[in-house]
């Protein structure tokens, strides 16, 4: 019998970045339970390896991810069996995020929606190609935020970011995003994630302290981590009540019919 898909291809780099490559172009590298697991064992391998200094999460293909796979969710909610999204693979990913004690970089090389742009607020450091784009389509499409970006947003972006990213669901452009500070720094689409290596490698080899970094991490983000896993928290907690009374079933059916016809326009 063959193993589960490999949706996360991972793989060293320089023997010292860890990279983990989002892997589903069909599905435009969309987050779905096989992926979340993944990736959470990824976060396990490189916690785990002391060889390894960086990880650089990134998109296979043209896209960085597309965010919520919203077809495998509406069929795990519409097969009769309630599972609470609090006891999900996304709440024990997001959880080893926020847990990670070494360097996380992000490469953003496309487009990123919803969970693409909000898990950037917990990353160290973040690249875009200058053709990525930012969406978080949270109200329009009627669900609730989440991975804390009810706290990160308004706190770290500023509110009026934080009013573009939700209120109005402002697509950014990858300079927008610059001048936003969603992402650190903008590079050529052409050679980008060689690009990123090469100045992830430098850093680890050259201008970088592993062992205090830990410590750097936890005095940054003293203040804020016990409110960002407070809005965690209230997040699911939401979830949890939406998934129990029918209403988030009834907003991913209808997105899956959005979508599902929207397709079908094309072609």
């Amino acid at each position: 019998m063959s193993g589960p898909e490999t949706v996360v291809r991972r793989y060293v780099h320089a023997g010292c970045v860890y990279v983990a490559e989002l892997c589903r172009p069909p599905a435009k590298n969309a987050f779905n339970d096989a992926l979340y697991t993944q990736l959470s064992a990824a976060l396990d391998e490189y916690e785990a390896d002391d060889s390894l200094h960086a990880m650089v999460l990134t998109g296979h293909g043209d896209y960085f991810t597309s965010g919520a796979d919203v077809k495998e969710t509406a069929a795990i909610l519409g097969d009769g069996t309630l599972r609470p999204p609090s006891k999900s693979p996304s709440c024990v990913f997001m959880h080893k995020m926020l847990d990670c004690k070494k360097l996380l970089v992000a490469a953003v090389n496309g487009p990123a929606i919803g969970i693409g742009v909000t898990l950037l607020m917990h990353c160290d450091v973040v690249f875009a190609a200058d053709r990525a784009t930012f969406w978080t389509p949270f109200l329009r499409i009627g669900v609730v935020p989440e991975f804390a970006s009810s706290y990160t947003f308004p706190h770290l972006l500023g509110p009026t970011v934080a009013a573009n990213l939700v209120l109005r669901s402002k697509v950014f452009t990858a300079k927008e995003a610059l001048d936003a500070k969603i992402v650190g720094e903008v590079l050529p689409t052409e050679g980008f994630l060689n690009k990123v290596l090469e100045e992830i490698e430098v850093l680890v080899a050259n201008k970088f302290n592993a062992t205090a970094l830990p410590v750097y991490k936890t005095l940054l983000r003293r203040e804020r981590a016990p409110k960002i896993r407070e809005a965690l928290f209230h997040e699911f907690e939401q979830l949890d009540r939406r998934a129990a009374n029918g209403e988030f079933l009834a907003t991913v059916l209808e997105l899956k019919k959005h979508f599902t016809n929207k397709s079908a326009s094309k072609l």
